[in-house]
């Protein structure tokens, strides 16, 4: 594996694959993996899937790549590939069709729901700390605004 190529683009096979399957151009979904970043790869599927849902570029019925499509694609193990639809099967959001390989089984408003769900376990803690050491709900969201805008 080279570690110098940087995020591995999967826009040119996904574009093809949904070409395959009678999605038109407009409608491409790609999203990056970055083999430099400490987020596991099988995540970083996950968050691409999730976000691809989030766009609307892929809609409850949409095909996803097959697991050995996908793992060549973005030169992985077809395992972690495996691991992400798993998972993303558990969560609700893709089911395995036999035949017609994993389709997407959730709309916008379930993975939004889904995201701020996690958001909240992840924020619960720190916001916890934050409250305990006399940070106002004011300052907390101050930061968050600015954080926000220095992101436009």
């Amino acid at each position: 594996m080279i570690l110098d190529e940087g995020p591995r683009t999967v826009l040119h096979f996904l574009k093809r694959h949904l070409q395959d399957k009678g999605i038109t151009e407009g409608d491409n979904v790609w999203f990056d993996i970055d083999i430099r970043s400490p987020l596991p790869i099988y995540d970083q599927i996950k968050r691409g899937v999730r976000e691809e849902i989030l766009k609307e570029k892929l809609k409850e019925g949409d095909p996803l790549p097959s697991i050995r499509e996908m793992a060549s694609q973005i030169r992985v193990n077809p395992n972690t590939v495996a691991r992400a639809y798993r998972e993303l099967e558990m969560e609700g959001l893709i089911m395995a069709r036999q035949g017609l390989g994993y389709i997407v089984i959730s709309d916008r408003d379930q993975v939004r729901d889904s995201v701020f769900e996690s958001l909240s376990t992840e924020l619960r803690e720190p916001i916890l700390r934050l409250k305990k050491s006399g940070i106002s709900l004011e300052r907390l969201l101050e930061v968050i605004e600015k954080i926000w805008k220095e992101m436009n």
